[in-house]
This record gives structure tokens, C-alpha cells and sequence, in this order.
């Protein structure tokens, strides 16, 4: 089926990519260059840092074992608007195909495993009879586009088309992109049905059925330390269309992503798995390729050429899959490798009408308009619908009843020191010690949840409120913290399990 569209694709593609890019100097790669002070997001994490000041996003050499070493410090403001010039880059373009082969090399080096074939096989088999399909993509920044250029640029985007070109028979292949920039699988399994299942982009049908998972370098200040990702991933899977579920991991500069922690996920459930890391770092080492090439200067984001490259990662990926022979029909184990407490998570907001939830905002009662629109779609608030405690909104506390086993709180994280207050959180009249991020979870008796963060950009943080082995009926009570009461604090959304 189509073989070798891939190479003819990939040469093609990427030598227009070279062209366009323009020619200049290849630069010192042996440092990491400062971040420009505008655009930029995000500060990756590991397991065994200080807190970190932003959301994380990640970069490290294949192991089995966990990271050792902190990326490099992350920029503190959030990404802005794409770069207007080109990005770098060699010296001498490759213009033929023999002074291509490092380029194959590199893209062929990033496939870890094609997974049962099953359900993609007959995703394919559907667009190319010209039902509908839908491939869709959730992760961070890198997914969102930040710093693309344009969408048509973005892996994302490229990646579909690609499909869309090569399997589809005209509309039939539809777009949906989920990614959202500086949050980690925590906030992913809250949004997940209203981003992925019910509202949709572009899409006119209700469950995707190809899934991108890209969070190896957001999930390093994820509470539930991979539990969430999990969750995510069973959740896709169990889908009643029965979708394919593909782990992407993307890298950072730094060469730190959390690939180690989640490859053996993807071999439990028998998943496909593209490491951006396996592909691009080695010929960062060999010379063949600069970071400045592949990454923003902010040390974090691919840039143009780099969304080239991570596409013709996924599209090597949809060949191999199109060349394999179809195995027997996909079976989800029962058991997990770190858990699934979190999975079939319903999101709560200001829009919640459920009667079986009773939410008094108390002086909670504005709306927060700092959390933006999806890059590439400004129709769409990211997470408009909260609540915010104004300057002198008062000190009545907001709280909200209702049956569940785990919950937890996203909110709003602010450099603004003199307006960004902190909260108590009791449940059931109780104080709890929400858990924050790895980092936080190690300091002892933090009972208080603080909005203002010297890194904060207005991004989202995660709280995990509870998380238990059975469901109960709880009230949870969120105040101000004591001297706080004349400061801002915005929960941006909850999500509950039961």
C-alpha cells in the first residue's frame, strides 16, 4: 500500500523546507543561547527539583532510567506571537538525495514501535473508503504551535495533511487540535471531553478516531507523577469507536523529555511510540543538524524546520503501519503500570448544569479574562468560564457539594505579587494539604495554595484536592487565605471523578 510515498514525501517536503529557511552561518551549539524576554513558556521539570516557576515542557538521552539532571532554566513568560524572521539554517543546503541519507536516518531513528496495527489499519481502510475520520492532538505548547510560523506549519497540522493527502479521498479527513500551552496531562484529563469528545474544532463527528498524546515535556510537574497520563491513555482507548492511540515524545533543548517514564506504558497497552528525542538529538551531537536549527532560542520550541521534522516522524510512522500486515483485533489489558484514578473525568465550570453538583461562588463571583483563546483559533477561550475573587470581593468562601472520589482544582498562577492571592482548601470542613507538583509535595505542612509565582504567566496550575479509593459525598470549601481577603484569586475549573 503506497510504498516509498514516504521518501519521495520527505525529500520533497523537507528540501522546500531547507530552501525557504534561507542560508546563514551555522552557530556554536555547544551553549545554550538566551531566551529572548517575549516569547516563551513554560519551565521544564524533573522529579527531584525545586519548584519550578512556570508549566513544564521537556528534553534527555534514551535510558531506562529516570533523569538525573534539571533541564536548563526555562523562560518565565508565556509564548506570544510566532517569530517574523526565518529560522536558520546550515551552511550548505542539501540539495541531494545522497546528502539526504542523515536526514532518513534521523526520521527512520524516531519510530520505537508500530504497536498492534489493528485499529489504525482499519482507520485507514475508512478514509480511504470515504467515511469520515478524524485525527486528533492534545498536549502543550509544541502540539498548539507555538512559534510556528502558521498552522499549515505546525507537525500537527503537516502531519494531518499528510494523512489527509495520503489515505483520504478528499474532505473526508478531518482536524482537531487540543494542544494547550504550558499544562501537563493533569489539566489534559479535565479538558479531555470537552476538547476532544463534544465541542471539537473543525470536526463533524464526536470521537477521533487517531490520538496524539504529547505530554513527555509537560508532565514533569504532574502531581499524580504519570497517573494521569494513563488515565488519559485509557480513556482514549475505550473509546465505543475504538481509536488508535499514538505517545508522542517531544524534547527540549536540554535534552530532558519523561519518554523513560512513559515507554512503558506504551508497551503495556501495545501502543505506537515516535521519540522526537531519538531522532533529533544524535544528529544535534553528530553535527548534521543545530539546535538552532530545530529550536526557538528559547531553548524549548521547534521552529518551522522543527515541525518539519517532527511531522515526517509521524508520516515515516502512518507508512510503516500502511506497509505492516494487520494484526488481531486490539485487546486493552485490565491491569495498569501506575494507575487509572483519573480516568473518565468530567470537567466542572461555570457552565456545569448538573443537579447533583451545588456550587454557592460565594465572592468568587468574577470572571477572569486573562486565559486566552487556542493559538490558531481566537473563537475559542481556553478557560473563560470561572470564577475569580477580586481585589475587595469579599471573604465569602466558595463552595461546591457533590459525590466523587478524586478532584482536582486548576487555577490561575500570577507574577503580579501585590494583586496574586493564596486559598485555603478544606474538604468536608477539614484543611487539606493539596498536592501541587513534585517539587511542592516535598515541603512539609503547605496547607495553602498560592496563586502568585515570580514565573507566572496567567497559565493554569493543578491542585489535587482528593483522590480516594471510594466515592462519598464531599463538600469542598475554598476561602481566601487569611490576609489575602483583598487579593485576586481565580479557579479556573475543577474535574471529579467518581
Amino acid at each position: 500500500m503506497r510504498k516509498g510515498k514516504w521518501r519521495q514525501g520527505l525529500l520533497c517536503g523537507t528540501l522546500a523546507a531547507m530552501m525557504a529557511l534561507g542560508a546563514c552561518a551555522k552557530e556554536d551549539d555547544g551553549k545554550a543561547t538566551a531566551a529572548p524576554t517575549s516569547a516563551v513558556e513554560t519551565t521544564a521539570s524533573t522529579e527531584t527539583t525545586p519548584e519550578q516557576t512556570t508549566a513544564p515542557e521537556t528534553s534527555a538521552a534514551v535510558t531506562t532510567e529516570a533523569p538525573t539532571e534539571a533541564p536548563t532554566a526555562a523562560p518565565t513568560t508565556a509564548p506570544t506571537a510566532a517569530p517574523t524572521t526565518a529560522a536558520p539554517t546550515t551552511a550548505e543546503e542539501k540539495t541531494t538525495e545522497a546528502e539526504m541519507d542523515f536526514y532518513e536516518k534521523m526520521i527512520a531513528d524516531s519510530f520505537i514501535q508500530t504497536g498492534n496495527t489493528a485499529r489504525m489499519k482499519k482507520v485507514m481502510e475508512k478514509a480511504e473508503n470515504g467515511e469520515d475520520v478524524t485525527i486528533a492532538y492534545i498536549g502543550g505548547s509544541i502540539t498548539e504551535g507555538a512559534l510556528a510560523t502558521s498552522q499549515p506549519k505546525t507537525y500537527a497540522r503537516l502531519s494531518y495533511q499528510y494523512f489527509a493527502d495520503t489515505f483520504g479521498t478528499g474532505e473526508n479527513v478531518h482536524f482537531l487540535n487540543a494542544g494547550f500551552s504550558g499544562t501537563p496531562s493533569t489539566l489534559g484529563i479535565i479538558r479531555y471531553d470537552r476538547d476532544m469528545l463534544m465541542s471539537g474544532y473543525t470536526t463533524p463527528v464526536t470521537y477521533p478516531d487517531i490520538i496524539f498524546i504529547e505530554f513527555a515535556v509537560n508532565d514533569g510537574d504532574d502531581p499524580t507523577f504519570g497517573e494521569c497520563y494513563e488515565s488519559m491513555i485509557r480513556q482514549a482507548l475505550n473509546a465505543p469507536n475504538e481509536p488508535v492511540v499514538v505517545l508522542l515524545f517531544a524534547v527540549f533543548e536540554s535534552e530532558f523529555n519523561l519518554q523513560d517514564r512513559l515507554m512503558p506504558l506504551g508497551k503495556h497497552y501495545d501502543l505506537p511510540m515516535i521519540s522526537i528525542k531519538n531522532a533529533v538529538i544524535p544528529q544535534i551531537h553528530a553535527g548534521n543538524i543545530t539546535n538552532r536549527e530545530f529550536f526557538a532560542r528559547d531553548g524549548y520550541h521547534p521552529m518551522d524546520y522543527g515541525h518539519q521534522i517532527m511531522s515526517d516522524c509521524i508520516t515515516y510512522y502512518f507508512d510503516r503501519v500502511a506497509e505492516a500486515e494487520t494484526d488481531a483485533s486490539y485487546t486493552m489489558p485490565q491491569d495498569t503500570v501506575i494507575g487509572n484514578s483519573f480516568e473518565n473525568m468530567t470537567m466542572i465550570d461555570t457552565t456545569i448544569n448538573d443537579p447533583a453538583i451545588v456550587i454557592n461562588p460565594g465572592s468568587f463571583t468574577q470572571k477572569d479574562k486573562t486565559s486566552g483563546v487556542f493559538q490558531f483559533d481566537n473563537k475559542r477561550e481556553k478557560l473563560g468560564d470561572n470564577w475569580m475573587h477580586a481585589k475587595d470581593g469579599g471573604s465569602e468562601s466558595f463552595t461546591m457539594t457533590l459525590n466523587c472520589k478524586s478532584l482536582i482544582m486548576a487555577y490561575k498562577r500570577s507574577s503580579a505579587k501585590d494583586l496574586a492571592g493564596a486559598v485555603e482548601v478544606l474538604v468536608d470542613g477539614e484543611p487539606v494539604k493539596p498536592l501541587i507538583s513534585p517539587a511542592f509535595n516535598q515541603k512539609a505542612n503547605v496547607a495553602r495554595v498560592e496563586s502568585y509565582s515570580a514565573g507566572g504567566w496567567n497559565n493554569p496550575w493543578l491542585a489535587i484536592i482528593l483522590d480516594e479509593e471510594t466515592t462519598a459525598d464531599h463538600t469542598i470549601e475554598v476561602k481566601m487565605a487569611e490576609g489575602d481577603e483583598e487579593k485576586e484569586f481565580t479557579i479556573f475549573a475543577f474535574g471529579y471523578t467518581k
